[in-house]
């Protein structure tokens, strides 16, 4: 649902241009009887944000979720350092981890790595094979901003603009429909702070004048939008009943600003719409250009997701995705078992020194599990940040591969993590066996829930939803 002109604003105040400037205090206004019209942050119910995290290569499954299925604490993730997720037993409560989800193509036709790509969020067959392999249908991203009523997701790449680049996020069938993703983790972060407007080719921008005043005056908000609110109390539709609402509700308001003032940093880090915690300087220092270098692959990863913690605390978007790497991903890890091998990541998922062929080298299984471990301390660092502004009960945040395992190509048997409840309607802290459920079954309970709040009639992929992961 795309944020709307609040009642009675003067036109060129959006309610997300007010956002962007007011940083951490966004305003929801009471149930009013005359303006039955609300924006998503003032609805009953609270927006679910979906974003989906899609990583290449595989995994080394035996050595990537827990022995054994059920519960998952603090204490029983992080029992087995081996395990790669043992990093993210900190937010064990707030996990839900899924094995055994099948692609509808049981294994590489002709490149296992595009029609993997292809099929992870659109759960069908690709329309094509090789590594021009292309989508026969949107993907779950898409129809979630539809049924929304959204501007197009947010799409957000992490890799080399290579053999095979971005084929996640797809607007329909056919070629040609792939969504361009953006490199730069800058662009994301410029918008949000208020530096460009929508056209993120505009060469030199300029400060959002929202953002400048607020910052420069520390004005309250109240004090800011004073003119808005008297605008919306002289309204002939508004009772005095409503009159009474609206003055108690901004007085609220201003008793927050007031206790926020005394607040301690940790506390005021938290609020949802807030720069706060965020690298900053790092985002900036990609401001005058970006040129990919591998060996900072993880570092825009890690800036991608975290900006994207904000993207969603703002209410400026609802959906997003983001590509882990490109398909066939050449990055060399400087990891222990890498330092005698020199081997890229794709070519370690092989398990031989080669792009094509499969081998069984022991020290580049260990080499890729520790791959494994160092990601998924990069998603750590991005769930902390999603932790501090507060997503944790109205987001789901859904890391998967688009294989699953680098040797066989396999699309029988993909991982699956969702961090967050989204908005209470998915399993938390437990670990399941899909037992060869269809992805397309996973992506409709996803769907459905990211769109609940809007329609009784959630976009489906076929039919079917894989009702466990429902708390």
């Amino acid at each position: 649902m795309s944020p709307k002109s609040l009642p009675g604003q003067r036109a060129g105040m959006t309610r997300r241009s007010f956002l962007r400037g007011a940083g951490a205090v966004a305003i929801g206004l009471p149930f009013l009887e005359g303006l039955p019209s609300r924006s998503a942050w003032a609805a009953a119910d609270e927006p679910i944000f979906t974003f989906f995290v899609v990583a290449q290569n595989g995994v080394v499954n035996r050595n990537f979720f827990p022995a054994a299925t059920g519960a998952l604490t603090t204490q029983s993730l992080a029992a087995d350092p081996d395990i790669a997720t043992s990093v993210l037993s900190p937010h064990a409560a707030n996990l839900l981890f899924i094995k055994g989800i099948d692609y509808p193509n049981p294994g590489p036709q002709s490149c296992g790595h595009a029609e993997g790509n292809v099929q992870t969020l659109t759960g069908l067959a690709p329309g094509s094979t090789g590594n021009t392999a292309f989508s026969a249908g949107p993907s779950a991203d898409t129809l979630i901003a539809q049924a929304l009523g959204a501007p197009d997701p947010i799409a957000l790449y992490s890799g080399a603009k290579g053999y095979i680049a971005e084929r996640i996020s797809f607007k329909g069938a056919g070629p040609g429909q792939v969504r361009a993703a953006d490199v730069n983790p800058y662009l994301l972060y410029s918008r949000l702070v208020g530096l460009v407007g929508e056209d993120t080719n505009v060469a030199a921008p300029q400060a959002d004048a929202v953002a400048q005043e607020i910052a420069n005056k520390r004005r309250s908000v109240n004090d800011f939008v004073r003119g808005e609110l008297n605008d919306l109390r002289n309204r002939p539709a508004l009772s005095m009943a409503d009159r009474l609402r609206l003055d108690q509700h901004f007085q609220a308001i201003r008793d927050i600003e007031v206790g926020m003032d005394n607040l301690a940093p940790d506390a005021v880090a938290a609020t949802a719409c807030s720069m706060d915690g965020i690298p900053v300087d790092r985002y900036e220092a990609f401001r005058s250009g970006f040129a990919f270098s591998g060996d900072q692959l993880e570092e825009y990863v890690r800036l991608h997701i975290q900006i994207m913690a904000v993207a969603f605390g703002c209410n400026y978007s609802r959906v997003g995705t983001l590509q882990w790497g490109d398909g066939t991903d050449g990055t060399k890890y400087d990891v222990p078992s890498n330092s005698g091998l020199g081997w890229t990541f794709h070519q370690l998922s092989h398990r031989i020194q080669s792009d094509s062929a499969s081998g069984n080298n022991p020290t580049a299984e260990a080499a890729h599990h520790e791959i494994d471990a160092l990601r998924m301390e990069t998603l750590l660092a991005g769930l902390d940040t999603f932790k501090a502004h507060g997503l944790e009960n109205n987001t789901q945040l859904v890391w998967t591969n688009t294989i699953a395992d680098g040797p066989s190509h396999s699309t029988r048997g993909v991982s699956m993590i969702v961090w967050g409840s989204g908005g209470g309607n998915l399993q938390q802290g437990t670990y399941l066996d899909a037992g060869g459920t269809q992805n397309a079954r996973v992506l409709n309970t996803l769907m459905t829930t990211a769109t609940c709040d809007v329609t009784a009639t959630p976009p489906q992929i076929g039919s079917g939803t894989y009702d466990a992961m429902r708390a």
